[in-house]
């Protein structure tokens, strides 16, 4: 009889392992899931501080053109009101 109950508990702790060994598993599957993921993330944080980037070189170039534009705009206005007062003046 101590015979078929040192089977017993073999067998028991047998089946112990086999319930560990799938756990691990699915504990392993999660973490897989779980890289893939950050992974992704980490591609879509490249991708949109690439995307910045071009933003940010874009908005560079339109205050330029904005600053020439507001120059040529305060030119053509001091001459209007230059000629202006100069034609007041002369008639």
């Amino acid at each position: 009889m101590s015979e078929d109950a040192r089977l017993a508990r073999i067998e028991a702790k047998l089946d112990q392992m086999g319930e560990a060994i799938v756990a691990l598993a699915r504990v392993e599957e999660r973490m897989v899931t779980l890289f893939n993921r950050l992974d992704a993330i980490d591609k879509d944080r490249s991708a949109q501080g690439a995307r910045l980037l071009a933003i940010e070189t874009q908005a560079g170039s339109n205050r330029q053109t904005l600053r020439f534009v507001e120059r040529v705009f305060w030119i053509v206005v001091s001459a209007g009101i230059a000629f202006a007062f100069a034609k007041m003046k002369g008639a």
